[in-house]
Parts: structure tokens; sequence; C-alpha cells
């Protein structure tokens, strides 16, 4: 495959048990991703994250990359997301940064690109 492409349309299906899943966009643009990477909540030396960070990024990375899932047919919304129980969200959140990880860019050694 060439270095040089556009993101790609294509998505995958990411098991959250034996019977629920959520179906994530495979790839996204370097804009996306730039935007996902602003919002981060990164803990500075001394400075912990902050409950309400990490609620709004993975709130983002729901609204960006879940297409689909198990609980009904169409693409599921913010309103929908948040409706969950608590449980039900961790599990998706814990796939979700899993996912984001591994669309992270990487140098030509495998290793993550540091900017």
């Amino acid at each position: 495959m060439s270095i040089l492409r556009k993101a790609s349309e294509e998505t995958k299906k990411v098991m959250l048990d034996e019977t629920d899943y959520i179906v994530v966009r495979a790839d996204i643009s370097k804009r996306e991703f730039n935007v996902l990477a602003g919002k981060a909540p990164i803990s500075a030396e001394g400075r912990a994250i902050s409950m309400s960070e990490a609620v709004g990024f993975t709130a983002d990375l729901f609204l960006t990359l879940v297409v689909g899932w198990s609980l009904f047919e169409g693409t599921p919304t913010a309103e929908d997301y948040q409706g969950l129980s608590a449980e039900s969200a961790a599990a998706i959140d814990s796939k979700l940064a899993e996912h984001f990880e591994a669309l992270l860019p990487t140098s030509a050694e495998g290793k993550p690109v540091t900017t």
C-alpha cells in the first residue's frame, strides 16, 4: 500500500462482549486526528486530569469514531451515548481509547511519532 493516501471510509466491528459491539471508523483524517489530539486531556507534571476533561474527550471520541452499534440500527448520537448506563459507557470508552491509540501515527520503526 502506498504511504500517500486519503483516510478510508472503512469501518470495523469492535466487540464489547460476546454479543454487544460498536462499529467504528477504521481510519480518520489528519484534520480529525488533530482535533481529537487537541482535546485529549494531558496530565502535566503535578496536575491531575480533571473528570470533566476525561468525560469530554471520551464523548468526542464516541462522536468521531462510532458509526453504529448493537443497541439499535443507525448512527448513535451524543444523546444516545449520554443516556447509557455508566457501566455501558465505560466499556465503550475503554474500547474507543484502545482504537484511538491504534490510530496514532507511527514512524517507519513502528514507534509513535513525537512532535
